[in-house]
């Protein structure tokens, strides 16, 4: 690992000292005035520092601002030491540059084991202006607390006042990046902010964005080894200022920095320094700000993800309206009442004709599901014979093939039988999954005949989500067929999945958005890979690239509340883009379908790892998911999921997708058993695949053992694969012949098991 750095900022307002009161309007030829760029501090003997662990802050007695941040020793930014604010008086616009103006007066002390700076000034209509910041260690090693309040003795309609501005590589590293992150908007390598990569026009301005857009808030830049981030509290008045490179003020680095008056949708356009209206500051009622530095090393963004939720946790769940007694019965409405049904077949989603009818078996295992866990004894009875009639359309063979859920399992065959047909299948489709790949297992994105070419943005033909896709794929049949090429060759293709290492979540939905895309789809996809991967080989290196994926998804998932309505803490961006670049724009739209499939893999991964912060992060998205679903009083939508949500209006947005989705975390949710599980004994090379939980795997050379804990009251089937030869098998500790009902196929080495109840099982090999 390679030294890095964070800043944690919090903000707490004096309520009354940012009050609206009357705000002018900006005059309409307002702009900034010639910024005086930051330049580095002189440090001399007279500085005063303060210090927690690696980090480092140094003041010198020159200036406000005129500070330097080091990490370990090596220097990451610099503070605006040539601030000025702005203010309307008698309709214009009125600029105050604090290092020259009037009977200004700068002091610094050291304070205990911290710093404390007071700088007071008048501006050209009579005004005091008063700021005292104070630095202390934080409560963690390698954090520095940041107190700052800025106060006046006049009235001021304030229309540009910075409460914190730093310069990452302003004098050091300069405008390069390994990585950049703004929560919500921004996932960058070393490219520039707010282009036209991924969304064109007026949206692809992030520079100053919407505070409804900031998925939680959390500003970094990392090169070479270092991170240096902006945490701040939100706030109403307070506008987030990200830009990579610095473009706005000239410091020859990057600005990350928070500004008075805020940026609510309305009161400015996106990407302008300047509001179109000002905002009071009272009298004698100061602003306050609290902020925290924090210090530490890294090769991605992603240790500053870790920083964040270490220092600040993860937000409570939102309190939900529903348990499963309430959650059964509206989702059962989306399968029978909802206009997703037709007879014995299935929309993916309610769009027009957008979506044509087909086979899903699925919908069949879902509706049995929510049978065996509803009390209504008539709803439970409606559901298994709408599941009968759907499972008795399908075709043997494509049972787990067919489907309309975004999060699909192989259990399908395992609930109804014919396991060996759909084995079968599974090992040809694993074959034309091989296809795809370049022989250095490279999967190349081709636009479709006659549509627009999605990677002439990206620096690419190739994004980790569009290759994690057919390295998913490829994995999953080869685990459900056992078969030992197809797991060689989707182990081998994983691997060649390191180029994408300490990488960005790209390119998943390249069907409508262009392969540059930062993308949570991604992320769920490299999660799902590698987690797979790991339970197939037991490379533990494979672990920890599921682990650091998990965290890349972090930044599209809302950790603070947007708006003060109930449905919006934990939904999900989709991407920090544009369909075509152009419309819909997905910043600030949540897509909960995408966020669902993220959150399934990091309960999977849960299942292999307990521990971290995964299973809350996705029980907040199963939650949210659920809230989002559209109400049994709507008749021909009831149970369905909004393609997108709108958050300040609380609306939904077709087309109205299936419950699969939500019904596949809704089950871990709740903590009921699970409709499928797989698990791999590595020391034997065995695997099974059981609708429920396998419960206490043990093995030891020549024999597994392991307990089906099931969620069906009729007979099923277990899958056993990777067998070299006929086992000795034991059923609740009773020996049990390799004959029907049960089946093995010797030469493809499976075992299919028809079990009842939650058997114990044994195998001797």
């Amino acid at each position: 690992m390679k030294l890095s750095f964070i800043l944690l900022a919090s903000f707490a307002a004096a309520v009354s000292g940012a009050q609206t009161g009357p705000s002018p309007v900006l005059p309409t030829n307002a702009a900034p005035p010639q910024w005086a760029s930051p330049s580095q501090p002189q440090v001399t003997a007279a500085a005063v520092n303060v210090r927690s662990k690696d980090l480092e802050l140094t003041q010198t007695p020159n200036a406000l601002g005129a500070f330097v941040i080091r990490v370990a020793g090596k220097a990451m930014a610099i503070g605006q030491n040539h601030p000025m604010l702005g203010y309307v008086l008698d309709g214009q616009l009125r600029w105050l540059d604090l290092s020259s103006a009037a009977d200004r007066t700068f002091a610094v002390h050291k304070q205990a084991n911290g710093i404390r700076a007071t700088f007071e000034c008048l501006d050209a209509d009579g005004a005091r202006w008063q700021i005292e910041q104070q630095l202390t260690p934080g409560s963690i090693p390698g954090a520095i607390h940041f107190n700052v309040e800025v106060g006046v003795d006049h009235d001021r309609a304030v229309a540009f006042l910075p409460m914190l501005m730093l310069f990452p590589g302003a004098g050091s590293f300069g405008t390069t990046k390994g990585q950049a992150l703004f929560a919500g908007l921004e996932y960058l390598e070393n490219e520039p902010s707010s282009s036209e990569a991924d969304v064109i026009g007026p949206a692809s301005k992030r520079q100053v964005p919407d505070d409804l857009k900031i998925t939680f808030p959390l500003m970094a830049i990392q090169n070479d080894g270092c991170y240096l981030a902006l945490v701040w509290q939100m706030r109403p008045y307070l506008a987030a200022l990200f830009d990579s490179p610095d473009r706005f003020l000239g410091s020859g680095g990057h600005v990350m920095g928070l500004l008075f008056p805020g940026s609510d949708g309305k009161n400015r356009q996106e990407g302008s320094l300047l509001p179109r209206m000002s905002q009071l500051l009272h009298a004698r009622q100061p602003v306050s700000l609290r902020a925290t530095l924090l210090g530490g090393k890294g090769d991605s963004v992603v240790p500053a993800l870790k920083q964040y939720v270490s220092l600040r946790g993860l937000p409570p769940l939102p309190a939900p309206s529903f348990d499963l007694a309430h959650y059964a019965p509206a989702a059962a409405g989306g399968w029978l009442n909802s206009k997703i049904r037709e007879g014995a077949l299935f929309h993916h989603a309610v769009a027009g004709g957008h979506f044509p009818l087909g086979h899903a078996a699925d919908a069949g295992m879902w509706m049995d599901w929510l049978a065996a866990h509803t009390e209504q004894a008539e709803l439970a009875q409606r559901l298994r014979e709408a599941a009968k009639q759907v499972i008795a359309e399908v075709p043997p063979a494509d049972l787990n093939a067919a489907g309309i859920g975004h999060v699909r399992y192989p259990a399908p065959s395992l609930v109804y039988g014919d396991v060996a047909e759909n084995a079968a299948r599974a090992e040809q489709a694993g074959r034309a999954v091989l296809s795809v790949f370049e022989p250095d297992g490279s999967v190349i994105y081709h636009p479709r005949p006659g549509g627009p070419d999605f990677s002439k943005t990206h620096f690419s033909h190739e994004a980790t989500g569009l290759t994690a896709r057919s390295v998913v794929d490829l994995l999953e049949a080869a685990a459900f067929s056992g078969d030992s090429a197809l797991i060689d060759a989707g182990l081998k293709r994983l691997r060649a999945m390191d180029k994408f290492r300490n990488g960005v979540p790209r390119g998943a939905q390249t069907w409508e958005c262009p392969l540059h895309t930062p993308d949570i789809l991604a992320s769920a996809l490299m999660v799902r890979a590698y987690t797979l991967g790991f339970q197939l080989s037991g490379d533990r290196a494979f672990l920890e690239q599921a682990q650091y994926w998990a965290w890349t998804g972090l930044p599209f998932v809302y950790l603070v509340s947007p708006t003060a309505h109930p449905v919006g803490l934990y939904a999900t961006i989709a991407v920090f883009g544009a369909t075509h670049w152009q419309a819909p724009v997905w910043l600030g739209l949540p897509v909960q379908w995408c966020g669902l499939v993220y959150a399934d893999a990091l309960y999977r991964l849960e299942r292999v790892e307990p521990g971290g912060p995964w299973k809350k992060v996705a029980d907040g998205i199963t939650i949210s998911g659920i809230q989002q679903t559209w109400p049994p009083s709507d008749t021909d939508l009831q149970g369905l999921l909004p393609d997108s949500f709108v958050l300040r209006t609380q609306h939904r947005n077709g087309p109205a997708i299936n419950p699969a989705t939500v019904e596949a975390c809704a089950v871990r949710y709740f903590g009921q058993t699970p409709v499928y599980d797989f698990w791999s004994f590595q020391k034997n090379g065995v695997r099974v695949h059981a609708p429920g939980e396998i419960k206490n795997p043990t093995e030891q050379p020549g024999r597994v053992r392991f307990e089906v804990d099931t969620w069906l009251d009729k007979p099923y089937y277990v899958l056993v694969n990777g067998l070299t030869k006929k086992p000795q098998i034991k059923i609740n500790g009773k020996l049990t012949e390799c004959a029907p009902p049960h089946q093995l196929l010797e030469k493809e080495g499976r075992l299919i098991l028809r079990m009842e109840g939650k058997p114990q099982v044994e195998l001797g090999f």
